[in-house]
């Protein structure tokens, strides 16, 4: 994963089989992107190293719903 320059919170990885974008607001993290099995990885990763849970798809951030 490589930090945005413009963002500290926005972190992301390019490759062959297509983006992830991880993004972290306080206590809350956003997994978004065109490589499913990466981020289905990154999940697990980040559930075997911290305590987290899955809220599913994302509806509403910051108070903004999200379509």
């Amino acid at each position: 994963m490589t930090r945005s320059k413009a963002d500290h919170s926005v972190f992301y990885r390019q490759s062959n089989a297509g983006c992830i974008y991880l993004v972290v607001y306080v206590d809350d993290i956003v997994l978004t992107g065109s490589d499913h099995h990466g981020i289905s990885q990154l999940k697990h990763h980040i559930c075997h190293h911290f305590q987290t849970k899955g809220l599913g798809k994302l509806r509403y951030l910051l108070g903004i719903e999200v379509a």
